[in-house]
């Protein structure tokens, strides 16, 4: 997941993005889910580390890696599993 990011970042922006979700976690400045917009990196926490990232498209939507194998895919964050978890948001754009 975090490596799809780093790419697009980079690729999109130029902007370099720490290698893992984890070290994300500190990337840019933090923003509240009020706040979030198209753009930002949520960071999630489901299963007691901070071992996910996505990246905000908006309209409740991101894009993210959800395992090795899947090279990108949609996924809501206002429902399902995403929505119950953590979040740490950041905006380095």
């Amino acid at each position: 997941c975090s490596g799809l990011l780093v790419y697009a970042y980079h690729q999109g922006a130029g902007i370099t993005l720490p290698r893992t979700s984890q070290a994300m976690r500190s990337a840019g400045k933090a923003v509240g889910r009020a706040d979030l917009r198209p753009g930002d990196l949520i960071v999630f926490n489901a299963d007691g580390n901070w071992g996910h990232v996505g990246l905000y498209i908006g309209n409740g939507q991101m894009v993210h890696a959800p395992n090795p194998r899947t090279p990108g895919e949609t996924a809501s964050v206002t429902s399902g599993e995403w929505s119950r978890a953590d979040w740490t948001i950041r905006r380095v754009l």
